[in-house]
């Protein structure tokens, strides 16, 4: 392992990390972890809250206490009856092991018989009733534990495995019977209205919402200061947003909507599933070698893989994701996922997939080896553990990446290009053409800015109880003009699925790194250098985060 603690508190603080997080520990490079996740019956995980508490008392540096708090409060959510929770890792950890190794049937074993534990301890800690709407991000992820099984079993030749995997959808089924939908078919959002109209959408995370704000993600804004922050940023970029469109659409000759604009580029320049990866694969070698000159410095020896989003994992990951492993470890890598999946919201025009591509690969991707090198900055060890509120760092760096990016096309096309860049628009000629893309990939980045601003609303008013969901997305599609499947797609399964604050992490962090950002340069700092810093640090709570970034926007460098 790189990463050592540096004091007799980073130890204790790793090993309960471990205790409490086995999957993110396999996840991170510790092999000895293989096949193992928390099985959350409700003594154990009492034991582990108040050992949270005994180290916390003890911790002196910010990083570690805020580290710790996130730590409790994503225990806390199963206590408060997220049952989602515990399918979600199932899935996470199937893929974690088939990526990492593929099918090492000693350890898959070991996992589908954590797994079930899991599930059986969960339902016996529990007498709590859940809410339709964590009902339905429950059966999508039962639904996904189903596929991964069923995928699995069609590879191994394993008795052995595939008596426990049958054990596992015996227990998924029980478990989805208990806390999901009846009937649940994971059809797509034609489905959520049916079971919304019929049964309403309520989360019942009105009651610990705002402390899930504080500790799990480390904001300073109360669910009314979010909302509002949320409505201010729509506002401000929503008009613009609303001429662009305009200008689209008469082009395309299509409605006067962001979904129609939208849906005619998609129409027109759309590629086929089987084809997604391949141009993502070629994009990325002339992208990055863009983006490590003008927008961020990329460690050499990144590495990271391109794979289309397996079906099990697109309820999670409608349009794409990132996964970081072995990032404790000499050798760390990272998975960019596209998803094509048809049921979700998959991308697919060329400048779509073009700015998925720089969020998830330029930023995810490279923060995380970036700081797996201590390529910019020194992390330190509790700085590289994974929390919730460490991933709302990623969330943020990636959503301003966006704007970065789009920031050096404008300036590209007003100079005479290098060798690089003509190699770029080149490559881009054989897909409509480099300057069509460009004023595409400029209407795609301006509208996910739009989606993101509306999660951060979403996210306020939908776990405040203020507005339940189907609400929510009809406000949202009169507001914005974007299709009501969209909103749904990119505010609900994934986000709110991760826990009450997440879906605003994009938004809320990507905004403050921009500011930040701003007064680094005003105060005569280079950009590739900040952002290579920003790029480096690790996954620190928000405050941590935040602070050092000022530092060094201000010269006063310091870990």
């Amino acid at each position: 392992m790189v990463f050592k603690p540096e004091s007799s508190i980073e130890a204790t603080v790793f090993d309960l990390w471990k205790e409490v997080s086995p999957l993110d520990a396999y996840t991170g490079g510790l092999e000895d972890y293989a096949g193992r996740t928390l099985v959350p019956d409700a003594a154990y995980v009492a034991s582990l809250i108040r050992k949270i508490d005994d180290v916390s008392s003890s911790a002196q540096i910010r990083s570690q206490q805020r580290f710790l708090a996130s730590l409790k409060a994503d225990l806390s959510l199963g206590l408060e009856g997220e049952a989602q929770v515990v399918p979600d890792k199932a899935i996470s950890g199937f893929f974690t092991h088939l990526i990492k190794e593929g099918i090492v049937p000693n350890h898959l074993v070991s996992f589908a018989e954590y797994a079930t534990k899991a599930l059986i301890a969960y339902t016996a800690s529990t007498s709590k009733t859940c809410p339709t709407g964590i009902r339905i991000l429950t059966s999508i992820r039962c639904d996904g534990v189903t596929e991964v099984v069923e995928t699995i079993k069609k590879q191994t030749r394993s008795k052995r495995l595939q008596s426990v995997l049958d054990s596992l959808v015996h227990a998924i089924d029980d478990y989805s019977k208990r806390f999901g939908v009846a009937g649940f078919k994971n059809s797509g959002f034609d489905e959520i209205v049916e079971i919304c109209s019929r049964e309403g959408c309520d989360l019942g995370r009105s009651s610990y919402y705002g402390d899930s704000l504080v500790n799990l993600y480390d904001y300073s804004e109360s669910p009314t200061e979010l909302e509002a922050k949320g409505q201010a940023m729509l506002d401000r970029e929503l008009p613009s947003f609303k001429r662009e469109v305009e200008d689209l659409a008469s082009k395309l000759g299509v409605e006067v909507t962001g979904e129609a604009v939208a849906h005619g580029i998609s129409k027109k320049k759309a590629l086929k599933a089987s084809r997604v990866v391949g141009y993502i694969k070629g994009l990325k070698l002339h992208v990055s070698k863009l983006v490590n000159t003008y927008v961020v410095k990329i460690n050499p020896r990144y590495r990271t893989r391109v794979v289309e989003t397996p079906t099990y994992l697109s309820g999670v990951f409608p349009s794409g994701g990132a996964w970081f492993l072995d990032f404790l470890t000499k050798k760390p890598f990272q998975v960019f996922l596209a998803t094509t999946d048809p049921r979700r919201a998959p991308e697919t025009s060329p400048a779509e997939l073009l700015n998925l591509l720089v969020h998830e690969e330029y930023g995810h991707c490279v923060h995380s080896s970036n700081s797996a090198f201590s390529f910019g900055a020194k992390p330190t060890l509790t700085d590289m553990l994974q929390s919730q509120a460490g991933n709302a760092v990623s969330e943020g760096i990636s959503f301003h990446r966006e704007m970065e990016f789009l920031n050096y096309l404008k300036d590209m096309k007003q100079r005479k290009p290098t060798t690089k860049e003509r190699a770029f628009v080149k490559f881009l000629a054989k897909y409509g053409g480099a300057e069509g893309i460009f004023e595409e990939y400029e209407f795609f980045t301006h509208l996910w800015r739009i989606v993101r601003f509306l999660r951060v609303i979403g996210d306020a008013r939908i776990n405040s109880g203020k507005q339940d969901l189907m609400d929510f997305i009809e406000w949202s599609n009169k507001e914005t003009g974007l299709s009501k499947s969209l909103i749904y797609h990119q505010v609900f399964p994934a986000h709110q699925g991760n826990g009450p604050g997440y879906a605003s992490t994009y938004a809320i962090l990507g905004e403050s790194i921009a500011t930040i950002q701003q007064e680094a340069l005003r105060n005569g700092k280079n950009l590739l250098d900040f952002n290579t810093y920003a790029c480096s640090l690790g996954f620190p709570p928000r405050s941590v985060y935040e602070s050092k970034l000022e530092a060094w926007a201000s010269g006063q460098l310091g870990r």
